[in-house]
């Protein structure tokens, strides 16, 4: 992956670019500081088509947004021959379950080779802290973070379940809490780590199950990275 600019190198140019991402869009309404803050640990890099930008099995800290082209998700780097998973479209974000919750990445992440341009923000989500560590990404700011990653979550998990609305994942899908206290409140941000985390187990478990069943089903694993 080739830097284009960081919050270091050029913060004007970085911040005209996160001005097309709805979470910072959102945040500067709320507390424009810690939009700031958050984009001195952003990098805009550019994606040869083909190149990897999420191995599986790595440990990192950061999550993506994409801005500009197609990304294609595989179960792990040797199964780049075959059909991928799904592909992620410009507006979303990816590899957030992964550093909430941190565990490994469970999937590969390449740009599409018959792609064109590929550019995305790379956060560093090391700034975030542990979950009930203020001191430098206040609670507010994290809670915005959580509902987004959980939001697009349960969405995920949902176009699943209508899938296959019998199957036991879709049944345990309604184990999943629903935070009906204060909202912005110390509960709400525990509550929101709480279900990213059963969120990614479910979401670990439909890909298990589909890398096993990959005989003529049209319908793709919902992914985490």
């Amino acid at each position: 992956m080739k830097l284009l600019t960081s919050g270091a190198q050029n913060p004007a140019a970085l911040d005209d670019l996160l001005s097309g991402i709805s979470f910072f869009r959102e945040l500067r309404t709320v507390d424009a500081k810690q939009a700031e803050f958050l984009a001195t640990y952003a990098k805009v890099m550019a994606v040869e088509p083909g190149e990897t930008v999420i191995h599986y099995g790595d440990s990192d800290p950061n999550f993506y947004f994409l801005l500009r082209g197609q990304l294609l998700v595989y179960p792990d780097d040797q199964s780049l021959k075959g059909e991928p998973l799904s592909a992620i479209t410009p507006g979303h974000v990816f590899g957030a379950l992964a550093m909430i919750c941190r565990v490994d990445r469970t999937a590969t992440i390449i740009a599409d080779p018959d792609g064109g341009e590929v550019k995305l923000v790379v956060i560093d989500g090391s700034a975030f802290g542990d979950l009930s560590d203020y001191s430098r990404v206040r609670r507010h700011t994290k809670i915005l973070f959580y509902r987004m990653v959980v939001a697009n979550t349960r969405w995920k998990l949902e176009v699943y379940r209508m899938q296959s609305p019998t199957h036991v994942i879709s049944r345990d899908m309604r184990k999943i809490e629903l935070f009906r206290g204060t909202p912005n409140s110390e509960e709400e941000l525990q509550s929101l780590a709480r279900q990213a985390q059963h969120m990614t187990v479910l979401l670990m478990r439909w890909n298990t199950l589909f890398m096993e069943e990959q005989s003529g089903s049209d319908s793709s694993p919902i992914h985490t990275e």
